[in-house]
């Protein structure tokens, strides 16, 4: 199997069904078709050069290394036909698995920069504004103009897209990779739940904390579920769903892992919360009484959290829904009663609005793909970048090749024995492999699996919760704040994690709690919820 990272960078999907139709898109503003219309191919892909054009582009595939599918990534499938459609050949420059950072810093101090720099805004920390400014990549709004008619509708479908799209100074350092289904009031993780322990308990779905302990309680004394509720290896359950109940947000994978949330349009920082306080000291009494995984603090890579789900000693959790059906699939080969289901976050009391949680897939707009200065046809690499846009482009990077990876039934895609039934990784890791690289630029099916029934589970998770008190993705820190950022929350983050398990397991008595925020405040949290404050209200002003 393909080495794994850290699952809360791992958000996209693992499901392993064929069927990845969608009916109809999310609304929120976004004129957009349906899959089965865009499978017609209304626009497509077209030659950019008449004369044969090479574009070198550096990326980092530690995330998904298709190597043992495909060998060499520059032999894939995408590539090949890019190059043919477009006239434009395609140069990777792949970073050592692993050793992204020291290969962009390396790239940067020599000068000789790839024509396009994929996951530029991850890797350079002064951020999009500053990188145009010392002249290392282009402000691309004038040539999206000109030349990206189709990358250019995509991100004007949405207020969302086109606030998100541009820095606060106007500025658009990046082709930014919107998510298909762009409704900010979607999710696509939260809690799961042992239908089957439920049925055999003869309890109903829990709603409230009380409810949820009284379920875990049962299932450890009576089933022998020793490994109960499982948490994230810092405490805090994935995708908030044990804490949206108390009022504050930690860090959310595709928010860019923000380490705040807003009320009202102020900043806040969960752990300086007495919704923090609230939920450290009840998972200190459930860890107490057996009712959390005691192996929480060792799951931290993809596979671990694979291993606690289906282990069959595990009774609840929460994750994203991609990864159901595959879980499910590994459990039922143990218990052919395995069945683990969506269900609503828990609340204090019957009824809670909830307001934070989980993190809204829906309305993803990564910033993926800079143009270099060191390119000298930056017209054709924005030509090129905005064929992905094109309806072609969308099945070809989603899906892969028709009668190849999917065939269409009844107008709808789906996957072929290659994708879903292959010994060598999951569907995504074989999408990798022969349709686009998680991170591109193009229009993406959130983790290209089977979206309806995800979307069937997000109106499980996005029932009791408005998600108003999320913090915007696409607002940024500028120069001065990222600097801040980078010199202080390392060490913020750190602190707060190590106590937050230490409270849990009661390795530290919460009446310490007060010393830990001192600890905070002394370590300067509150510059870096400045600096957020700053980036929030000027996000809100573009």
């Amino acid at each position: 199997m393909l080495k794994r990272i850290l699952p809360i960078i791992l958000t996209v999907c693992l499901l392993f069904t064929v069927n990845i139709g969608l009916a109809e898109s999310a609304t929120n503003g976004v004129n957009e078709t349906t899959i089965a219309e865009k499978a017609k191919m209304g626009t497509k892909i077209e030659k950019v050069t008449d004369t044969p054009v090479t574009l070198t582009m550096w990326m980092d595939v530690s995330s998904h290394d298709v190597s043992n599918i495909i060998g060499n990534l520059q032999d894939a499938d995408i590539i090949k036909t890019l190059e043919e459609k477009t006239g434009v050949h395609l140069e990777l420059k792949l970073a050592p698995v692993g050793e992204a950072a020291t290969s962009f810093s390396l790239m940067m101090a020599s000068g000789n920069y790839a024509d396009i720099i994929i996951g530029f805004d991850g890797q350079y920390t002064k951020g999009g504004d500053a990188a145009i400014d010392e002249g290392i990549i282009y402000d691309l709004k004038d040539l999206v103009d000109k030349y990206a008619p189709n990358y250019k509708a995509a991100i004007a479908a949405s207020d969302y897209r086109t606030r998100g799209a541009v820095t606060d100074s106007g500025k658009m350092p990046y082709i930014c990779e919107p998510t298909y289904m762009d409704d900010p009031g979607l999710t696509y993780g939260g809690s799961f739940i042992r239908q089957d322990l439920l049925d055999k308990l003869g309890m109903s779905t829990p709603v409230t904390y009380d409810d949820w302990h009284t379920y875990l309680t049962r299932c450890k004394d009576e089933l022998g579920m020793t490994r109960g509720l499982g948490l994230a290896y810092t405490g805090i359950s994935k995708y908030n769903s044990f804490n949206a109940g108390f009022g504050f947000e930690m860090e959310n994978p595709a928010d860019n892992f923000v380490p705040v949330y807003q009320v009202d349009g102020k900043v806040m920082y969960g752990p300086l919360t007495d919704g923090y306080k609230d939920y450290v000291t009840m998972m200190a009494q459930w860890y107490s009484e057996g009712l959390i995984d005691p192996d929480f603090t060792s799951t931290i890579t993809f596979d671990d959290g694979v291993a606690m789900m289906s282990s069959n000693l595990c009774s609840a959790t929460s994750d994203h829904g991609g990864v159901l059906g595959y879980i499910n699939g590994l459990g039922t080969a143990v218990d052919p009663n395995f069945n683990f289901v969506a269900v609503a976050d828990p609340v204090k009391t019957a009824g809670d609005q909830l307001h934070v949680g989980a993190y809204k897939g829906g309305a993803g707009l990564n910033k993926i793909a800079a143009i270099s200065t060191a390119c000298k046809t930056p017209e054709v690499a924005v030509k090129f970048i905005d064929q992905l846009f094109t309806d072609e482009g969308f099945m070809l990077c989603n899906y892969g090749t028709e009668g190849k990876t999917y065939n269409l039934v009844d107008g709808l895609p789906v996957y072929t024995d290659l994708v879903a039934k292959n010994d060598k990784g999951t569907i995504t890791d074989m999408l990798c492999a022969y349709a686009a690289p998680i991170l591109w630029p193009f229009e993406t099916v959130l983790g290209r699996d089977d979206v309806s029934t995800s979307a069937d589970m997000s109106k499980v998770w996005s029932a009791n919760d408005d998600f108003s008190y999320t913090y915007p993705t696409n607002a940024t820190l500028n120069a001065a704040e990222k600097e801040k950022y980078s010199d202080l929350y390392p060490d913020i983050k750190s602190y707060v994690d190590e106590m937050t398990v230490k409270f849990i397991m009661g390795l530290e008595p919460l009446t310490n709690y007060s010393t830990f925020v001192d600890t905070l405040n002394s370590l300067g949290v509150q510059d870096v919820v400045s600096a957020y404050q700053s980036a929030y209200d000027r996000y809100m002003s573009r």
